[in-house]
């Protein structure tokens, strides 16, 4: 498709989002004020307090000391990612590429299986779906085992060098005061991007329940996808599979959260959307059998 029909895709599409927000006004509000209190109750405080964290673990130079025992970079990042999900694996990232331990082709390789979703919001998430905890965890691990093999699988193309980074001095409130600053701005990145996404979602499917806009709600947005699983009336084997790949899928927003704190690095997505291919088809094998 050459760039010209690409254009006239994209007016047509946004036309007809401009079509449906003067024609459902009242869903087009509901929908800002339910993304503002999505991110204001379940992304904001968790995310906030842990990209601040993670700052000053790094400030504090735990990855210098992790790379002490494991001689491998990117170890502190799957740790991380794993504790707390995207896009601290992105932030986590560029901080590596700004300090130059990584290089673009790392950071790419990387970010290909440190994509994850907080833990406490995929079991919440999971239960309610599932409501049955030993369901629940065998999918979580599940997901994590199968990223970690891949990592495994993978590594071995990264090129990082065993450079190491110690901050030795620096005054704790400036630091901070620093870290507060930039964590804000990216918030204010992210919720944008939440805002945008739910409501596209709400007023493209607005009425619209079955199985395949449940799978099209989680590919935009994860959030609004596991919750879509819970009001199918369908087998538990097939809500742990359609949950299983939005998941792993990681979702457009997310995705989109990735690129914009990348945005300044020439990122190559085809390791993550190669990675995501193999991870899903994996996954969803182990549960068919």
């Amino acid at each position: 498709m050459n760039k010209k029909n690409i254009n006239i895709l994209l007016i047509t599409i946004i036309f007809f989002i401009i079509f449906l927000i003067f024609k459902n006004n009242y869903l087009f509000l509901n929908s800002i004020n339910e993304s503002l209190n999505l991110f204001i109750t379940k992304v904001f405080p968790f995310l906030f307090i842990m990209m601040i964290l993670n700052n000053l673990l790094i400030k504090c130079n735990l990855p210098y000391y992790l790379n002490k025992v494991f001689k491998r970079p990117e170890i502190y990042i799957i740790i991380m990612s794993i504790l707390s999900g995207s896009p601290i694996n992105a932030i986590i990232i560029k901080n590596y590429l700004d300090n130059n331990i990584i290089n673009e082709k790392d950071a790419s390789i990387i970010l290909s299986f440190t994509c994850f979703n907080n833990p406490l919001f995929l079991y919440n998430s999971l239960f309610i779906i599932l409501n049955n905890n030993k369901k629940v965890i065998f999918l979580m691990l599940l997901i994590y085992i199968i990223n970690i093999g891949y990592y495994l699988f993978i590594r071995n193309k990264l090129s990082i060098k065993n450079i190491e980074i110690k901050y030795e001095k620096y005054n704790i409130k400036k630091e901070l005061f620093k870290i507060i600053n930039n964590t804000l701005l990216n918030l204010l990145k992210i919720m944008g991007i939440i805002i945008f996404f739910k409501t596209i979602t709400d007023l493209i499917f607005f009425n619209s329940q079955n199985t395949l806009t449940t799978i099209l709600k989680g590919i935009i947005e994860i959030t609004q996808g596991l919750y879509s699983i819970s009001l199918l009336n369908i087998s538990i084997k097939l809500k742990q599979i359609i949950a299983y790949t939005i998941i792993c899928f990681c979702g457009l927003s997310i995705q989109m959260q990735l690129s914009l704190i990348l945005e300044n690095y020439n990122i190559n997505y085809k390791y993550f959307y190669l990675s995501r291919i193999i991870i899903i088809i994996l996954g969803i094998i182990i549960l068919l059998f």
